[in-house]
């Protein structure tokens, strides 16, 4: 039977388990990432990883081609508490209401792979989708596709986004579909990418993941915005 190595640190006068390790490494891995995001963003970046967003539209298009217009939902809940759905909404709107994000470094640094806003963009993404880099603009939508809009619940009238995802060259590739509601003490925040319905499990449980990350981050920027 193979035994498993554990560590425990003494230093600056104290003793540490793995899991203050953990912290310290995902602090330092942050940091790292911001800063390599600064000094190699826009252009340079999108130079460097040319190639595997080009695999990421032949695969994301793919799936399209695989759906015929049906869809199914990446889908993660958030109970928030000490700030409500109306607050969230009122700062999601201010930072991305048109579908391009304010404050970039917001958007960079809500999730370790959003890679860069394509310079060309007015608003849009590189992040990984699937396990492939893929491309994407952003646009708000006025209106859903009937069987995009299925996915909305009345329960939740608070919308934080309906926006469009769309490849490189106008194809509509996914839906977000973000809403909210007040509570007595904050908010219940339900929050999906709407994708082509022959998306494998493994895509959509993966961005089920994603948006966990990605909303906690700004769930956290608009509170600390209130404080």
């Amino acid at each position: 039977m193979e035994m498993k190595a554990t560590v425990v640190v003494k230093t600056m006068g104290r003793e540490f388990d793995e899991t203050a390790v953990d912290q310290w490494e995902l602090a330092a891995s942050r940091r790292a990432l911001r800063n390599l995001k600064t000094i190699a963003g826009g252009q340079i970046m999108m130079d460097l990883i040319a190639e595997q967003v080009a695999e990421g539209d032949r695969y994301q298009k793919s799936i399209i081609e695989e759906s015929g217009g049906r869809f199914r939902e990446s889908r993660t809940e958030f109970t928030v508490r000490g700030l409500t759905g109306t607050q969230l909404a009122t700062w999601f709107q201010a930072q991305a209401g048109s579908g391009e994000f304010g404050d970039k470094s917001l958007l960079l640094n809500a999730h370790p792979e959003h890679y860069v806003e394509p310079p060309a963009y007015r608003g849009g993404m590189v992040e990984t989708i699937g396990g492939y880099l893929t491309r994407f603009k952003v646009s708000v939508a006025r209106e859903l596709p009937p069987q995009v809009a299925v996915f909305r619940q009345p329960e939740y009238p608070i919308t934080l986004m309906n926006a469009l995802l769309s490849l490189d060259d106008g194809t509509p590739f996914a839906y977000c579909v973000h809403q909210a509601r007040d509570t007595d003490d904050g908010a219940d925040v339900v929050v999906r990418v709407v994708y082509p319905a022959a998306a494998p499990d493994a895509l959509i449980e993966g961005h089920c993941e994603h948006l966990a990350i990605e909303f906690r981050s700004w769930i956290r920027n608009a509170a600390a915005s209130l404080a």
